[in-house]
């Protein structure tokens, strides 16, 4: 009969404690914590085009944003866009980008902008080294990198301009009707007014943590020619009534309904509300 040599178990166990601290740091190499993500801030420095490295045409800035709620946000240099995200471990999945409907004039920037978010899409692994990050395709091939932004000081939601950025809806988001402005304006004493595209509204507001409601909306009587500003304006104060949340991402405030979907996107500014 043969004889079976027995491994003392000692050496063994010592043997396996050593490996596995390596086995380990091998295995998580180049790995990206998904959640680590959340919060930050990127901006674009280059893609990859047709096999051709393309630099950021200047003067244009293209942001990619990780939010809390499995979402990204962000400017692709002309409109505001928006996707899902899911990360496992090095593996990133985006979804279809909605984005605002705008056009920008400027050469080369709506041909940056259809770039990037049709590469943004096609991204299967992440990368982040320090202040650098970046997305490869299927083939593991580099098309989109990134630097980390420094994000801007939270703006404060009592006293603050804020300028209506966007509109959501459904899986949409659309743009503010060129040539209007939609402002709103939180005051200490409770109460919020703005302009609401024709006429200024005026209302009452209350909040707890990140808890919003506002009722109690009433607003002047004109009547604007200019078409689809009275049907945006009717929009935008139901919006209001049904505001149950409020976020504030740097200079950026979402406001969302009793699930959570936001409805609408203001950016701080300068211009008088």
């Amino acid at each position: 009969m043969k004889k079976t040599k027995k491994i003392p178990l000692l050496p063994l166990l010592a043997a396996v404690m050593i490996l596995m601290p390596l086995i380990l740091a091998a295995g998580c190499t180049g790995q990206t914590d998904g959640p680590g993500l959340r919060g930050t801030g990127w901006t674009l420095t280059g893609y990859i085009l047709n096999g051709t490295p393309v630099l950021v045409l200047g003067g244009s800035t293209v942001t990619l944003n990780f939010g809390n709620d499995g979402q990204i946000t962000g400017t692709a240099g002309c409109n505001h866009y928006f996707a899902s995200y899911e990360v496992k471990g090095a593996a990133i999945s985006i979804g279809q980008a909605g984005s605002t409907e705008m056009y920008c004039s400027t050469p080369g920037v709506m041909d940056q902008e259809s770039a990037y978010l049709t590469l943004l899409h096609q991204a299967m692994t992440i990368a982040v080294d320090n202040d650098r990050l970046t997305l490869a395709d299927a083939k593991g091939s580099t098309i989109l990198t990134f630097t980390r932004t420094v994000p801007p000081a939270t703006e404060p939601l009592i006293g603050t301009n804020w300028t209506l950025d966007s509109f959501h809806t459904a899986d949409a988001v659309s743009s503010v009707i060129f040539g209007t402005t939609i402002t709103a304006v939180f005051s200490d004493d409770g109460r919020v007014a703005g302009s609401a595209g024709c006429n200024r509204y005026f209302a009452q507001y209350n909040i707890t943590g990140t808890s919003l409601s506002i009722s109690g909306i009433g607003s002047t009587k004109m009547y604007c020619t200019t078409p689809g500003v009275m049907q945006q304006e009717t929009t935008y104060l139901a919006s209001l009534d049904l505001v149950k949340t409020f976020t504030i991402q740097g200079n950026r405030l979402t406001v969302s309904d009793a699930k959570g979907i936001p409805m609408l996107s203001f950016v701080k500014s300068d211009l008088p509300v």
